[in-house]
């Protein structure tokens, strides 16, 4: 069963008639009868050189209690890996109705590539677009520690990443993310912290 779906919203401007409708995002939602096949990778390793610890995240994102997703993040040479943090607020409320698409898992993907944008390219992301998500296990299952792996193709501008346990099971993968920078730029002296942290890790990697 495809689905056709688009993301919506209506503003009324002043000095304006009829309201101003914009379509943010569009996206095709493809049901399988089937779970699709498990995928697993290789375990990840624990963190060498340099991390990046989550309060000096958070002195350069701005999201909220419930949305401070990373707890640690580091690069091993080829990918930046974020390790999600617990213990966060509810998603939504009421907190008991069910989500399909792990919007936090998501979530964990895109700071984990802004990282890297914001460490590596000076330049803090927004989401612009993502070629797939796919589901892969039931977020719910997951057990332990969760981790986004995020690969960089600065070639073609987008990332591809995958969340998985600390066994190596594969939860959910992203294809072809890409970002638009924030306009106005980035606080300077935490950005300063951030690269410094990156380019040592770089090196080490």
């Amino acid at each position: 069963m495809l689905a056709d779906c688009r993301l919506i919203g209506s503003r009324t401007l002043p000095n304006q008639s009829a309201p101003q409708v914009t379509t943010h995002f569009k996206a095709r939602v493809r049901l399988t009868r089937q779970p699709l096949p498990a995928v697993h990778v290789p375990a990840l390793g624990e963190p060498t050189g340099h991390v990046v610890e989550s309060a000096d995240i958070y002195r350069l994102y701005f999201h909220g209690p419930a949305y401070q997703v990373v707890k640690r993040t580091w690069w091993d040479g080829k990918r930046i890996v974020g390790l999600m943090a617990s213990g966060l607020r509810n998603n939504h409320e009421p907190a008991g109705l069910p989500t399909i698409a792990a919007p936090r898992f998501i979530e964990l993907c895109f700071q984990t590539a802004g990282i890297w944008e914001m460490g590596i390219q000076g330049r803090m992301g927004l989401p612009l677009g993502i070629g797939r998500v796919s589901l892969v296990r039931n977020p719910e299952t997951a057990e332990g520690d969760v981790f986004a792996v995020v690969t960089p193709h600065p070639d073609k501008e987008c990332f591809d990443a995958e969340v998985v346990d600390s066994k190596g099971n594969c939860y959910l993968s992203l294809s072809a993310y890409r970002t638009v920078a924030v306009p106005g730029g980035i606080d300077a002296e935490p950005l300063k912290v951030l690269q410094r942290l990156m380019a040592n890790a770089a090196l080490q990697g």
